[in-house]
C-alpha cells in the first residue's frame, strides 16, 4: 500500500516537472498574455471611444455648418463674412466650410447691394448749410447758448466737469473752450452725451465734439463736426504711385481732424495706397475720373450737403466712392452684419441739421476691440440723427487723426504709423 502511494507521489512530481520545465518562463508568458489581453481591451475601448468622438465631431460640425438655429446661424454668418471680408484670411472660411455655405452667405451681400441701386440722397432745396457761427465761437460768446449749440452733450455732466476745472485749464489762449482727452489711454472726462457715450473732446474753435464709442467687443471714436463747410476730401500728393499717411495729409492741408476714405488695390495686404478704387474729386476737380458702377458715390456739394448716390450730383465739390450706403434720406438701410461681418470700420454721415458725423471703430485686436458690424454702427449713426451715411474703407486702413496724432488704434502692421492711403475726409482748422 505504501509502495502504491510512493509511486503515485512520484508520478505527480514527474508530471509537474514535465508541465513546467521553467517556472520563471511560465510566469513571464502568463504575464505577457495578460498584458496582451489588456492591450486588446484598451484597443477595443480606444476604437469605440474614437468612433464615438468622430461621430460626435461630425454631428457638431453639421450642426455648426448647416443648422438654422438662430444663434448658431447668426455667428456662423458673421464668421464667414468676417473671414471673406479680409484679403489674407479667407482661408479661415474656405478651409473648413463648404463653398455652397459660403456662397449662400455672401450672396446676401450681393442682394443687398443690388437693392441699393435705386437709393439716392435727396435734400430739400432750402437745405443749404452755411457756417453755424453760433457753434464756433469763444467761450464767453457761446456760454449762454452752449446747451443749444451742443445739444448732444449731457449738460449736467458738462457742468460737473466745468465746476472741477479752472477756466485756464479748459480755455485756449484765445478764449475758445478746448477739452482734449482724446488719447485712447487717457482717463474719461466724465462728460457724456445725452445717449450716455463718453465725451473725450470739445473744441469750440473748430466746432468739434469727439465721442468714445464702446460696446460688446468694440471700441472707437466718433467726431461730430458742426460746420460741414470745413469738411473736405484731401488727396495724397503722390496718388497713382503711392498713398500717404493720414497724419501727413492732415498736416499738409491744415486739418484739425481726419479719417481715411477710399479703398485701394491691396494684394496680399501689401498695397501702398497708390491705386484707389473709384472716382475721386477734390475742390471741383476730378483727379481720378474713373467711375466704378459697383460702388456708391459719396460726395459733398457746394451747399455743404453730403450725398450718397449712383451718379455724380450737380454742384459736387468733393467726392469718392465706396459701399454700401448705410442711411439714405433718413431711412436706415443696413441691419445686422449684412454680409460684411465684424471688422474695423470708418463711416461718414450727416444729420438733417447739417452736422457731419465721422466714426472709426478699431478692430482685430482681441482684448481691446474685435470690430463692429455695419448694422450696429448704422444704429449708432441713426441714434445721433444721421440723415445720410455711407461706409468707407475699413480694415487696417481705419484710423482717426485729431490735433497732431492718431486717436484710434490702427490694426496695421505698424499701428504707430498706420497705412499709406489714397485720400481722407478732413476737417480744416479755423
Amino acid at each position: 500500500m505504501q509502495d502504491e502511494r510512493d509511486n503515485q507521489s512520484s508520478s505527480w512530481v514527474v508530471l509537474e516537472e514535465e508541465s513546467v520545465e521553467d517556472p520563471q518562463k511560465a510566469k513571464k508568458q502568463l504575464k505577457q498574455a495578460r498584458k496582451a489581453r489588456k492591450k486588446q481591451k484598451r484597443t477595443r475601448h480606444g476604437l469605440r471611444n474614437g468612433m464615438i468622438a468622430a461621430v460626435s465631431l461630425v454631428i457638431v460640425y453639421c450642426i455648426l455648418v448647416f443648422s438654422h438655429i438662430p444663434f448658431i446661424e447668426k455667428w456662423r454668418t458673421i464668421y464667414i463674412e468676417t473671414a471673406m471680408g479680409t484679403m489674407n484670411h479667407q482661408w479661415l472660411a474656405t478651409l473648413f466650410l463648404p463653398q455652397s455655405v459660403i456662397d449662400d452667405v455672401m450672396n446676401g451681400r450681393l442682394v443687398l447691394e443690388l437693392q441699393q441701386e435705386d437709393d439716392n440722397s435727396t435734400w430739400q432745396a432750402e437745405a443749404d448749410f452755411d457756417d453755424p457761427q453760433d457753434a464756433i465761437d469763444t467761450w464767453s460768446d457761446i456760454q449762454d447758448q452752449f446747451s443749444e449749440a451742443y445739444a448732444e452733450i449731457d449738460q449736467e455732466s458738462f457742468a460737473a466737469f466745468m465746476k472741477k476745472h479752472r477756466k485756464d485749464e479748459v480755455l485756449d489762449e484765445d478764449g475758445y473752450l478746448l477739452i482734449d482727452a482724446a488719447d485712447y489711454d487717457e482717463k474719461d472726462t466724465g462728460i457724456t452725451t445725452i445717449y450716455g457715450d463718453p465725451v473725450c473732446a470739445i473744441d469750440t474753435r473748430n466746432g468739434i465734439v469727439i465721442v468714445t464709442l464702446r460696446g460688446d467687443g468694440y471700441s472707437g471714436r466718433m467726431a461730430i463736426v458742426k460746420n460741414p463747410g470745413q469738411v473736405k476730401l484731401a488727396v495724397s500728393r503722390t496718388l497713382g504711385s503711392s498713398g500717404s499717411y493720414l497724419k501727413d495729409m492732415c498736416r499738409q492741408n491744415n486739418a484739425i481732424l481726419g479719417i481715411n476714405a477710399s479703398g485701394f488695390s491691396d494684394p496680399e495686404g501689401s498695397g501702398n495706397g497708390g491705386e484707389a478704387f473709384g472716382m475721386i474729386m477734390t475742390d471741383g476737380m476730378a483727379c481720378r475720373p474713373d467711375l466704378d458702377t459697383t460702388m456708391k458715390i459719396i460726395s459733398i456739394d457746394t451747399a455743404n450737403r453730403l450725398n450718397v448716390t449712383n451718379t455724380l450730383p450737380a454742384g459736387t465739390r468733393d467726392a469718392m466712392q465706396f459701399s454700401p450706403a448705410l442711411i439714405i434720406n433718413g431711412r436706415q438701410l443696413i441691419s445686422g452684419s449684412s454680409g460684411w461681418g465684424l471688422q474695423p470700420r470708418s463711416v461718414i454721415g450727416q444729420t438733417a441739421e447739417g452736422q457731419i458725423l465721422m466714426a472709426v471703430i478699431d478692430g482685430r485686436q482681441p482684448g481691446y476691440s474685435i470690430g463692429i458690424t455695419l448694422g450696429d454702427l448704422t444704429d449708432i449713426l441713426y441714434r445721433y440723427g444721421a440723415y445720410q451715411a455711407s461706409n468707407l474703407d475699413g480694415g487696417s486702413s481705419a484710423v482717426m487723426y485729431y490735433r497732431g496724432r492718431d486717436i484710434t488704434r490702427s490694426s496695421a502692421v505698424t499701428p504707430e504709423k498706420g497705412r499709406h492711403i489714397p485720400n481722407a475726409w478732413i476737417v480744416t482748422a479755423n
